[in-house]
């Protein structure tokens, strides 16, 4: 094992590496996300709902137990 090259890499060209690694990351981890959204486009809302939505939405009180039942559903449904 006669000459082995050591390669330094500066600080400078490390700190630049590992954002372009990070950058390269967060894109990718953000595809899916708005891929996901996007296919969904035509079928958002509720199932029955004939009213169509303005901005600002207006305040609606909720039911505070059918909204707990709902996130429970739907966490059990989706896998958590």
């Amino acid at each position: 094992m006669g000459n082995i090259e050591k390669k330094q890499i500066s600080r400078k060209d490390f700190i630049k590496g590992v954002g372009v690694s990070l950058a390269g990351v967060a894109m990718a981890g953000s595809v899916g996300g708005l891929l996901t959204a996007c296919s969904n486009i035509g079928t958002a809302g509720t199932a029955n709902s004939t009213e169509t939505l303005e901005w600002p939405y207006k305040y609606k009180k909720l039911n505070l137990e059918e909204v707990k039942e709902r996130a429970y559903n739907a966490y059990k449904e989706k896998g958590g």
